[in-house]
């Protein structure tokens, strides 16, 4: 790869980093399965850059290439039928004043990561790519599913996830 090409996947993986790893974590059950996709998403990115010929934006190109290589490692991973353990994500502590809030809002994303993790692994896509600010039509150019099905699906997955997230505080 040349220099320039170096350069440009470097920014691209700096740029996309963090929204990756919440993807890569979306596709599997514990913490280091997620860390060896995201190095293979990382190695996706990196063969299939100098092919990348701007059909489509870039972040769309990006997370299609993810989601491909989600899917290829999650076929593997199923094959090598490894015990799940599920795992949070890891959440960036804020700077303020007040710890009891934050520590009461950590707990609140990790609840909601506990609970998307365990909505059926189609329904987890959709939803991360959602969570990063992705359009139904972009949806649809990464995972094929259609805009109108996304848009239902993340109807009625919402409703699923208020559901569970309301039982829980009741039973807390």
């Amino acid at each position: 790869m040349a220099p320039s090409e170096r350069l440009r996947y470097e920014e691209l993986l700096q740029r996309y980093l963090q929204p990756l790893r919440r993807l890569a974590w979306s596709y599997t059950r514990d913490g280091v399965e997620g860390e060896d996709l995201l190095q293979e998403i990382a190695l996706a990115l990196w063969t299939a850059l100098p092919r990348f010929r701007g059909d489509s934006s870039e972040r769309t190109w990006v997370y299609r290439v993810a989601h491909n290589t989600g899917i290829s490692f999650v076929t593997s991973q199923r094959r090598r039928a490894k015990r799940e353990t599920p795992i949070a994500p890891h959440v960036e502590p804020t700077s303020g004043s007040n710890p009891e809030g934050e520590a009461i809002d950590r707990q609140r994303v990790q609840r909601l990561w506990s609970t998307i993790r365990d909505l059926p692994l189609p329904d987890r896509q959709i939803v991360c790519l959602h969570l990063e600010g992705l359009s139904a039509a972009e949806i649809e150019e990464i995972t094929g599913v259609s805009a109108g099905n996304v848009a239902t699906r993340l109807t009625r997955i919402r409703q699923r996830l208020m559901t569970r997230l309301r039982g829980e505080e009741v039973c807390a």
